[in-house]
């Protein structure tokens, strides 16, 4: 429809609803003038103070649960690791008759091995390492890279026959043993090591070891912010430091270890068996781990308190000082009013200059911005109508320029004189001519019907055949031509010589001269809802900087006609590379026979 005249916007709005910038200015005067009793009358509503210590009361004891939880999942898979190395030791078949197996048999069980302990460090991420001793020297870890002298070198490693069968953690310690090159760094480790004997079941292993990675116990342990006196550790029952948020203190006792001016051991004689202890201005809460002997200790202090009131305290103040330049906020309140709906004209006017003639600024209540809103929402209206009327004369002129080029040739003048010509070869016996000719006529034939009228694709590739069969013989058969049509393509439709000029474009520029096994392949497949073509060349390629840089006007056209006929969503698009060839892809939209 056309657009309606701007008295007809102006009455959308009663003139007695429309409010001026001046009442909006006064309305928020009254209004700030209101803010700062309101909100000193919320602020010293309540207990502040008690408030923010149940507040972070609530919040320390949920960062508790959520280390524990953690160090638990970690606990638990070290011992399902533990469990599944155990098992290949003792439950599989894997050293069921080591004893009598060969040195190449031993190699292959030692890759066997050592890709399954692999395996479970990979199910099991918070694991470091698998290492695996035999009672006769041999190894198996899922370590490949290790130092082997140095692991050795561990009074827990040493082999011996008649020792009993048991489990035991050894606390955080460097695993030197991890790398064979030193300057890797040395990690730190929790491992779990399990004694085994030599009876029935187990003849060949001797110690099986798990390393717990202190990174991972690391990143469980970092929901708490440490201070100089809020920490959290890790400590077994005998008093050793498993984990500390600085990893100098791990593997120390806890008489070894000081946070706040107090020893760690201090906290842990206070608490006892309680699950929590106050010491002045510190609280220590401690929960054990399912399944270990460990515990994490919290050390809080009132530093978090004081933060959150001293934080009270600068919102209090910052509320004071704006109330004291309310002034200054309403001047900016006036301004916002102005800008606003100033900026909605703007963002619109982008949105048309990208070109979404859909925009319209909606009707604003302020009497002095109505007219440029009535004008601007005209104007888009009037631009869009012209826009589809410029489309509209464009589509017109190319279907009138190709109609006279069409126009130029007496067509049956020429198929009368080609026919004559065409008997006359026939009659001296030289059958290329007459082929030839035919071909042309046929070409000729078929380039003389409507530009834009859709014909059905295996005529587009007859014609494409017919014009390749005369290149043929004007290139000595230079240039081998390989068609890719999938049969589903004979009930579509396709525009007229929409394709040929790819390939005489390939023909014509594609190859270098004197090149040898010159190739051509013309594809043709349906793709969900999209007819692709695809000519491809193994010629010499360039270097594709866009479309808009090609000269050729063929290529050019063939776009136009696409958008034109298609509309947006079909494409004409060009792969190249230099030395290696062209792609020019055509995506239309599938049109079978009987849709015409």
């Amino acid at each position: 429809m056309w657009p309606r005249r701007r008295k007809d916007y102006k009455n959308e709005i009663s003139k007695n609803n429309r409010t001026s910038l001046r009442f909006r200015f006064t309305a928020a005067m009254i209004f700030m003038s209101l803010i700062p009793g309101l909100l000193l009358s919320f602020i010293y509503f309540g207990n502040i103070k008690e408030f923010y210590r149940n507040k972070i009361e609530i919040y320390q004891i949920n960062t508790l649960n959520m280390m524990k939880a953690k160090i638990e999942d970690i606990i638990s898979q070290s011992e399902i690791a533990s469990d599944q190395a155990l098992g290949l030791a003792v439950n599989s078949s894997l050293f069921g008759s080591y004893e009598e197996m060969n040195s190449y048999q031993r190699l292959v069980l030692f890759r066997n091995v050592n890709s399954l302990l692999s395996n479970i460090c990979v199910a099991n991420d918070s694991i470091d390492n698998i290492y695996m001793i035999g009672f006769d020297g041999s190894y198996y870890t899922s370590n490949l890279g290790w130092n082997k002298e140095e692991f050795l070198k561990n009074d827990w490693t040493v082999v011996d026959k008649k020792k009993p069968s048991g489990s035991i953690i050894i606390p955080t310690h460097a695993a030197a043993y991890k790398y064979t090159n030193p300057s890797s760094g040395t990690p730190l480790v929790i491992s779990r090591v399990t004694f085994m004997s030599r009876n029935n079941d187990n003849k060949a292993i001797s110690l099986v070891q798990i390393d717990i990675s202190y990174v991972k116990i690391s990143k469980a342990m970092d929901y708490m912010e440490t201070t100089e006196q809020d920490a959290a550790f890790i400590v077994d029952k005998e008093g050793y430091v498993l984990y500390a948020a600085d990893k100098r203190l791990a593997g120390m006792s806890a008489d070894q270890v000081s946070i706040g001016g107090r020893k760690l051991s201090t906290f842990l004689e206070k608490i006892g068996n309680r699950d929590m202890a106050s010491l002045e201005n510190i609280v220590a809460r401690k929960s054990s781990i399912k399944g270990s002997n460990w515990s994490i200790l919290q050390i809080n202090s009132d530093l978090l308190l004081n933060q959150e009131i001293t934080r009270f305290r600068n919102i209090w103040m910052t509320i004071a000082m704006i109330c004291t330049v309310i002034a200054g906020f309403i001047a900016l309140s006036l301004s916002w009013g102005i800008t606003k709906p100033i900026t909605k004209i703007i963002k619109s006017m982008k949105r048309v200059s990208r070109g979404d003639f859909n925009t319209k600024v909606e009707v604003i209540a302020d009497r002095d911005l109505t007219e440029l809103v009535d004008s601007f929402n005209s104007m888009i209206l009037e631009v869009e109508q012209l826009m589809k009327e410029n489309i509209q004369k464009e589509r017109e002129r190319l279907t009138m320029e190709l109609m006279a080029l069409n126009s130029q040739i007496n067509s049956h003048f020429l198929y009368n004189t080609l026919n004559t010509v065409k008997w006359m070869a026939v009659r001296k016996g030289v059958d290329d001519i007459a082929k030839m000719i035919v071909s042309l006529v046929n070409m000729l034939e078929y380039s003389c019907k409507n530009v834009d009228s859709l014909v059905p694709i295996t005529e587009e590739i007859k014609f494409i055949k017919d014009y390749l069969y005369i290149q043929e013989i004007r290139y000595k058969n230079l240039i081998n031509i390989y068609f890719e049509i999938d049969e589903k393509l004979d009930d579509y439709m396709v525009l007229k010589m929409l394709l040929q000029p790819i390939v005489e474009n390939a023909i014509l520029h594609g190859f270098n001269d004197g090149g040898m096994d010159n190739r051509i392949i013309i594809q043709g497949e349906i793709l969900r809802d999209y007819v692709i073509f695809q000519i491809k060349d193994n010629g010499k390629g360039f270097n594709f900087e866009g479309l808009d840089k090609l000269t050729s006007i063929g290529l050019h056209n063939i776009q136009d006609r696409i958008y034109l006929n298609y509309g947006e969503g079909y494409e004409l698009s060009i792969e190249s590379e230099i030395g290696l060839g062209t792609c020019v892809t055509v995506k239309i939209p599938c049109i079978k026979k009987a849709v015409i």
